[in-house]
């Protein structure tokens, strides 16, 4: 905590000292004066914090504060320094305070002001409201003191900004945040509790493509409108009017959708907390022996989605009674390795990997931090790196409970030209999560249908759009270029290195498993340049894909869902290819956002499915 003190000699309302004397106190009931006083003697902040509890009650000390913020600078940094000290009787006095502080903000509202608001995170943070909170870590003192800070009587909706400002603060971690939402009574029960060991062989999980029974979304304002989640969730529910829907979202989301009525759509507020749009990647639903559900978390997320750690733990701790009465107190564990679900295809019978599903796994093994590609112009090269990839792949397949299927050929014996053109023709899938490119479909007593994308079927289908086609696509996914340009730039970039080297990947796995034994079909798949859009991103492009879709055989019989792609002759396409292999396609309405940073909708959703009779 910063001291406050020697920037402050100031007088307030004339009243100042010098020398080190103390001031003469206004007459009792002159607030605001009193205040000033104190606060601009130059005495121990001990002292100064034990004169202020004597003389200043909590609720008069919050209208001062409330009216004076600079004023309330100098208090809050001299308290700050009197509670790294250990003041006596300084932590009720500032828990005090800031529960009057909260209450005297209620009362000025709704709606409240934004420097309202402010001063009162502040004051619960003990940090004068000049400084950033986030510049510097907050303190044990203060984490514990934060759950006792706000009186029961404020309304929700100023409590919930509250929380959404304060776990966007640094060094408000989960467990901390968790505390904050217990004390204030927003969270419906402690995921701290519900933490179990994980143990090989206790959790199971149910038919990968069996009956889905509730369906889990996360949708941040950060990535979507208001219109684009209702119109969303509105498409869902007249799709599978029977199905539980479990929505995570933020204050503004939520807001703009609490005038929603639906059954069994469930709005989970996360406070702030920064999820990203994208469920399945770090959590697995399983069943205990019971039958009660578990959550397997990922452990080690990937570093730009570091919040998503917490996923797993946020759903239990706000999931509605019933649900959680009907999952049997569901319970959470961590992974013992660092799966990505975007990279598994599961089948009843096995876990369909690439080499690059493994990858974060088998360089942790070498203890690289990079794949070592200049070693696989040697055959000892590629052996060390196939033998961290098959110690790896044994780690998922216990996790999985199935054994792991390569989507691909590895290279075997022979020639090191050939090793190394395989290992070559393999790094073609590097960057694209499988999911994207590959769906198999159930087939019953036989191997599944395989549904592999093709950019050569993409590019063809380029050649048939319509001038409305392109005008709908430039409009929907923000591409700053006219239409007449696009199917150039388009048709253009599938043919590029990076387009090439993809297309003689997906040909690979094609190939594959057509030797494996499995009907093969190719779906038509678009490459676009990130360089097209009005918003510029990190990655060179996202993909127009109708594989990333989420598979059910159910009493409705076997249907797959997903996003439109909003090309007309695409989704049409589609629907006929996947009706050939004995599967309904429903297309619902795109959350753009999501696809253009590459996550499609089985990225965008995870799914409980029904335990086995």
């Amino acid at each position: 905590m910063i001291h406050f003190l020697p920037l402050m000699l100031l007088t307030f309302s004339g009243l100042g000292t010098a020398g080190g004397r103390q001031a003469e106190l206004p007459p009792a009931g002159d607030w605001a004066a009193t205040v000033a006083a104190l606060a601009g003697e130059q005495r121990h902040e001990i002292v100064f914090a034990e004169k202020l509890r004597a003389q200043v009650p909590p609720a008069e000390l919050a209208r001062v504060l409330l009216s004076n913020r600079e004023l309330a600078a100098v208090v809050m940094g001299r308290l700050g320094s009197a509670l790294d000290q250990a003041a006596p009787g300084v932590e009720e006095f500032l828990v005090a305070g800031a529960r009057a502080l909260g209450r005297e903000v209620a009362g000025r509202g709704p709606p409240w002001r934004e420097e309202d608001i402010d001063l009162l995170v502040s004051a619960m943070l003990v940090e004068p409201p000049a400084r950033s909170a986030v510049e510097q870590p907050l303190r044990p003192k203060v984490l514990e003191l934060l759950p006792k800070m706000l009186d029961p009587a404020v309304p929700g909706e100023l409590r919930d900004r509250l929380l959404e400002r304060i776990n966007q603060t640094k060094g408000v971690d989960f467990e901390a945040s968790e505390q904050i939402e217990l004390g204030w009574g927003t969270a419906l029960r402690s995921s701290a509790t519900r933490r179990v060991p994980y143990q090989a062989g206790q959790f199971r999980l149910p038919n990968p493509q069996g009956p889905i029974l509730t369906s889990l979304y996360s949708l941040p304002s950060s990535f979507f409108t208001p219109d684009q989640a209702e119109r969303f969730l509105a498409a869902v529910e007249q799709w599978r009017p029977e199905r539980e829907i479990l929505v995570l979202l933020d204050l503004p989301l939520r807001l703009a959708l609490a005038s929603r009525r639906s059954a069994h759509t469930r709005l989970i507020e996360t406070y702030g907390r920064g999820y990203t749009p994208w469920p399945r990647d770090p959590l697995l639903l399983a069943r205990r022996q019971d039958g009660g559900v578990v959550i397997l978390q990922r452990s080690f997320p990937q570093p730009w989605r570091a919040e998503d750690a917490d996923m797993g733990r946020e759903l239990i701790q706000g999931l509605p009674l019933d649900v959680d009465q009907a999952w049997k107190r569901a319970q959470w564990a961590m992974a013992p390795v660092p799966f990505h679900n975007g990279q598994v295809l599961l089948t009843e019978s096995a876990c369909w990997i690439t080499i690059h599903t493994v990858e974060a796994q088998a360089l942790e093994i070498l203890g690289l931090k990079e794949v070592p590609v200049s070693s696989f112009a040697t055959d000892a090269g590629i052996d060390r790196y196939l033998a961290a990839v098959r110690t790896a792949v044994a780690e998922l397949e216990r996790l999985y409970s199935r054994p792991a299927r390569f989507v691909h050929p590895l290279p075997g014996p022979g020639p090191t030209s050939e090793r190394s053109a395989a290992m070559e023709r393999l790094g073609g899938g590097a960057g694209f999560d499988l999911d994207s490119y590959l769906t198999l479909l159930p087939r019953r007593g036989d191997s599944p249908t395989a549904l592999v994308a093709d950019l050569g079927s993409g590019r063809e289908l380029l050649s048939q759009l319509e001038e409305g086609d392109w005008q709908r696509l430039r409009g929907e996914f923000g591409l700053a270029r006219a239409p007449a340009q696009l199917r150039q730039i388009l048709d253009g970039y599938q043919a590029t290195a990076r387009g090439q080297r993809f297309t003689v990947f997906l040909d690979e796995v094609a190939k594959h498993l057509s030797d494996q034994g499995l009907p093969v079909e190719r779906l038509p798949q678009l490459l676009v340049p990130t360089d097209l859009l009005e918003e510029k991103l990190d990655y060179p492009d996202f993909q127009l894909t109708w594989n990333n879709v989420v598979v059910e055989t159910s009493p409705h019989g076997m249907t797959a869902e997903g996003f439109s792609n909003l090309v007309e002759r695409g989704d049409d396409q589609a629907r006929r290819i996947f009706e050939r292999a004995g599967c309904q396609l429903k297309l619902l309405p795109p959350l753009i956002p999501s696809i253009l940073h590459n996550g499609g909708y089985r990225c965008a959703s995870n799914h409980l499915r029904a335990s086995k009779p």
